[in-house]
């Protein structure tokens, strides 16, 4: 499920910068799903047009996936708060330095260091500290590196939204829900003044990580009518700004239902759960990949030729540094497919699952909980992404 959140996303992130649709992800526009629908039907551009409009979902999934994993794995923790985040901080920084320390220092020879350090460097330390894009930042130097923030207050926010669930059950999830698509609706409109946006924030992704929750601990049966629900939200949503706060859960459980009629065709391919493993450093490197291939592509044919060399491209270098970062033969074998299966393993499988599982990153180990979805998310069974145009 992860492999095929993160590829709509990369392919997004390149689509909705040469397609003539554009996407409602951080702020509404109605005009947009007009544009869509005139774009979508010459069978040249339909395509980009998809997945520019729609790819970007493809962050409700490792959002829900990362509620859901922590709900699994992390529900009757005794750790401090501290000793939480020193964990998570431990564990997903050094991917994060990966990346971006080059690609600072590489701007800092391009430009002089002095500029890079005032136009990018307090940027990439509120990035690092978890703060939200306030006072002017906006959103970060490379847009889809938001989520990086989104990661870290999330985890910070994690041990609060515990306590509310055990205290007042799913009626405070649904509360919490309601609160902040409200605040958001009410503070936005004031906080664009200062290049503040609540959607780049928890705050504005709290529905889709309440029902991850909910899921989790209640259990959930994504059936037909909810799916259809969902999709008439989506649609409306996109069309309709009353509406459009409620798409991203919409589009959830649209994809969750396709991904539960497809698992069993879609897990005899063991290259989707490798793609996703990769998920996270393809998030770090796909827009830097995508400048590179974004100004060759001036033809419909040579947009889709370049969209998915542009993905090949990311994947592959995502792939290495994901192997650079977990060496050792442990990593290799394949225990991640028993593991994508759920419960129920033999019990000599168990000891080295449970030792391939703990050698891995914070954020892979909360999601392979949530990648052993049960087929309608009972709770007894058994991971920021793109934006749009001129936030990139």
């Amino acid at each position: 499920m992860k492999g095929l959140a993160i590829l709509a996303i990369s392919l997004h992130n390149f689509f909705h910068f040469v397609s003539p649709a554009q996407q409602n992800e951080f702020a509404f526009n109605p005009a947009r799903f007009p544009l869509f629908l005139a774009t979508v039907r010459h069978p040249a551009l339909a395509i980009q047009a998809v997945f520019s409009f729609f790819g970007h979902f493809g962050v409700q999934i490792f959002i829900f996936l990362s509620a859901y994993g922590l709900a699994r794995c992390h529900w009757e923790s005794r750790a401090s708060w501290a000793g939480f985040m020193k964990e998570r901080i431990r564990k997903l920084y050094p991917a994060f330095a990966l990346v971006v320390i080059p690609w600072f220092v590489v701007v800092a020879l391009n430009v002089r260091a002095q500029a890079a350090i005032f136009e990018v460097g307090f940027n990439l330390m509120y990035l690092f500290l978890g703060l939200p894009p306030i006072l002017g930042h906006g959103v970060p130097p490379v847009a889809p590196w938001w989520f990086i923030s989104f990661i870290v207050q999330f985890y910070a926010l994690w041990p609060f939204l515990r306590g509310i669930t055990k205290r007042f059950a799913w009626p405070g999830l649904l509360v919490l829900s309601a609160s902040c698509l409200v605040v958001c609706q009410l503070a936005n409109p004031v906080l664009a003044r200062y290049s503040t946006n609540l959607f780049l924030t928890p705050i504005g992704r709290m529905p889709v990580i309440c029902f991850g929750i909910f899921a989790a601990r209640y259990g959930v049966r994504v059936g037909a009518p909810l799916a259809l629900a969902g999709l008439a939200v989506l649609l409306l949503g996109s069309q309709y700004g009353p509406l459009w706060s409620f798409t991203f859960l919409g589009a959830l459980l649209v994809a969750l239902w396709l991904y539960l009629q497809a698992r069993g065709v879609l897990r005899r391919f063991p290259v989707l759960v490798r793609m996703g493993e990769y998920s996270l450093y393809v998030f770090l490197v796909n827009a830097i990949v995508r400048d590179q291939f974004v100004p060759l592509a001036t033809s419909p044919a040579s947009q889709l030729l370049l969209g998915c060399a542009s993905t090949a491209v990311s994947f592959l270098i995502g792939a290495c540094m994901h192997e650079f970062l977990l060496p050792g033969p442990d990593l290799r074998a394949p225990w991640p497919s028993a593991l994508q299966r759920g419960l129920g393993a033999p019990p000599s499988v168990l000891p080295r699952r449970q030792a391939w599982a703990e050698a891995r990153p914070a954020q892979f180990r909360d999601m392979d909980a949530a990648d052993a979805l049960p087929l309608h998310f009972h709770a007894s069974s058994a991971f920021i992404p793109s934006s749009a145009r001129h936030l990139e």
